[in-house]
Parts: structure tokens; sequence; C-alpha cells
């Protein structure tokens, strides 16, 4: 018996999207890369196995499973496909979690329905956003807000049908829903080193009203509850870097068995056996923690500390087994024959996209220091 025994839905849950991802996801995985967006025929089977709402109750359409359950998908997602992943962890964790938290009745009708079906929110990960400054800025018309300014990084921008806007004044933080055809608001493409199918995006504003009957969260939860909800989604990533490094093992494992160098494998060598044994390692580790965090979760109990440490861990994990997996495929690994190039970049981008590794250990240890 492990630490974390599955139940028979999480199993069941693992069993489905393992299908998926086979006969579906791993065939066009490369392609979905290259055309940079995930296309609406797979939205829809997402939608259709329940993974979009997976976390939202059944009251708004949504499966209402646990955080665990949402791991053990992610985690078979993203050993096909890290973007797609991505897609329904921003989904279930930046956008439907605030919203059945934080919103209010009329904002979970209008927009927590549309998640389960296959609606899409778009998310701005800095919660810093200052209006006042530079780039971005705020206006104010008798009882109107307008915003303009540039927001270079939205994810599930490109397909989003709203968008969750952080807006800092002064000393405080607030969150705003805001539509896709609002007007003044424009899309514009961004370039990422991983995650090309994710839909990342950049929206640009020009005097785009914040109506206030869609404001998610108010000042008077601000910061603390916008940095609750990242919290919650490190659980989410790091269950995506923990598939990164178990496809990355499962890729590398395949390789040395089946090239040949000097009449036998190269896995007979106790250089790649040290790489593999350490990508496993890791690996394991990085299971135990992101089990534990969601469980914490789940449990209702004080998930910050947990949550933070998993994501460090497992997204440091991940690189290490894209880059150990580089290795020992050789001049092969820097080529696209192959996916563990695509592994490496995906876990490095998830690192960046998940908060500035330095900022989350400067959290911990305010924690620790209490």
């Amino acid at each position: 018996m492990g630490l974390f025994d599955m139940s028979s839905e999480q199993k069941l849950i693992r069993t489905e999207v393992r299908k998926f991802t086979s006969a579906v996801l791993e065939p066009v995985a490369s392609d979905l890369e290259k055309e940079g967006r995930v296309p609406s025929e797979i939205i829809k089977k997402l939608a259709q196995m329940g993974l979009f709402g997976l976390t939202i109750s059944e009251e708004y359409g949504g499966s209402g499973l646990d955080a665990l359950s949402l791991c053990v998908a992610l985690q078979e997602l993203s050993k096909s496909c890290a973007s797609v992943a991505m897609v329904v962890a921003v989904n279930n964790c930046l956008v439907a979690y605030p919203l059945a938290k934080y919103g209010s009745d009329e904002l979970k009708k209008d927009y927590l329905k549309l998640l389960p079906d296959g609606g899409t929110g778009g998310y701005v990960p800095c919660s810093d956003l200052e209006v006042a400054g530079k780039e971005c800025s705020l206006d104010f018309e008798a009882d109107s807000r307008h915003v303009s300014g540039k927001l270079d990084i939205v994810l599930n921008g490109a397909s989003a049908d709203f968008f969750v806007i952080p807006v800092k004044s002064g000393n405080c933080t607030t969150q705003y829903i805001v539509n896709r055809d609002t007007p003044g608001l424009n899309l514009f493409p961004v370039q990422t080193m991983g995650m090309r199918a994710a839909g990342v995006a950049g929206l640009e504003f020009q005097r785009s009203e914040l109506k206030e009957d869609q404001c998610l969260i108010g000042q008077d939860d601000g910061l603390a509850a916008i940095q609750s909800v990242r919290d919650y989604a490190c659980i989410a990533f790091s269950a995506i870097a923990l598939g990164l490094a178990e496809a990355a093992l499962e890729a590398s494992v395949k390789y040395s068995k089946e090239r040949k160098q000097f009449g036998r494998p190269i896995c007979a060598f106790p250089m790649v056996q040290n790489m593999l044994a350490e990508m496993k390692i890791r690996m394991e580790k990085s299971r135990l923690l992101v089990y534990e965090a969601a469980s914490t979760f789940d449990s209702g109990e004080d998930y910050a500390m947990k949550a933070r440490v998993a994501f460090l861990t497992s997204g440091e994990g991940s690189v290490f087994a894209g880059l150990d997996a580089i290795q020992i495929h050789g001049g092969y690994g820097y080529t696209k024959d192959y996916p563990v190039e695509r592994y490496f970049r995906d876990a490095k981008t998830l690192q960046a996209l998940g908060g500035v590794s330095a900022d989350i250990k400067s959290k911990i240890a305010e924690e620790i220091l209490q």
C-alpha cells in the first residue's frame, strides 16, 4: 500500500485519459505545437470527457471532483501534450476556482456554467499590474472605469471567451472579468519557448470599460485572495511537471534499450544507468509532494506551503529530466524527430509561467520564519 492510494474513480480517470492521449492526443501532439493552438475538436473532446469542468460543482454543470483527481488527469495529459494539460489546468484552477469561491451568483451563472461545456477562460498571471503606471493606465468617467495598456502574457488567451484580469490601483488589487468582445480589447500573438499550443497570447486595451458588476475579487479580498488562487494553481502546474518528467524518463528508457554502441545497448553503460536512476528518484519525490499538496487542499487544510514546495521540486525535476533525456538521446535529442526536446522546452516554460522561483522561495521563507 502506498502513501497515496487512488480511489476507484481516480483510477478510472487515469485509464480514460490514457486511452484519450494514446488514441487522439499523442499522434497529433507535434502538429499541435507547429500550429500553435489547440483545435476546437480537441477542446470539444476534452469537454465531453468532463475535463474542462472537472473541479466545478455539479450545480454548475461540472463533475465536482477533487484536486487529486485533477492532478491524475493533468499528469496523464502532459505526458503526451503539456500544452493541452495547461489549458485544462488554467480553466479549472485560475478561472473556475476563483469564480466558484469569490464570484457573485450572477457571475457564476454567466461564466462558471460556460466552462464545463468547453468554454475557455483566459488568465493574466501578473498580480502586480499597476494601472497607474506607464504600461497600463486607468481613468474614471462618472461611475465608469476605463483601462488602457498592454499585457504581454495571458494564459489561454488565444481561445478564451473571457478574461480574468488583475488590476492594482494604489495599495489595492482587484480582479475583473472582461469579455472577449469588449470594445477596445485586442489580442496579439506571443511566441513562447515551449507550451506553444497552450494558447498563450497578449492583450491590449484601448479605453476598455471595467464594469463593477463584473468585479470578481474586490478590494476586501485583494492580493491575499489572488495569491491563494495562484497557490492552488501551483498544485496543478506541479502535476503537469510530473507528467513531463515521467514522459522524459519513459522516452529515455525506450531509446536506451534500442540504441546500440560498441555492440550493446547504451542502457548497459553505467553513465546512462546513473542518469535514468536520478530521473526516477526525482520523479518519485515529485509525485509524493504533488499528491500530498493536492490531498492537503482536498482535506481543507492550509495547502500553500506544500503547493509551493511541490511546484519548485517538480518544476526543477522536469527540467532536469528533460536535459538528461536530451543527453541520452545524443544528437537526436536536439532534433524534432524525438519529443524529448519538446519536453524540456515545455518544462522550462512551465517554470516561468508558474511564477518566479526566487519569489516563491521568499514566500516559503516568510512562512518558516513566522
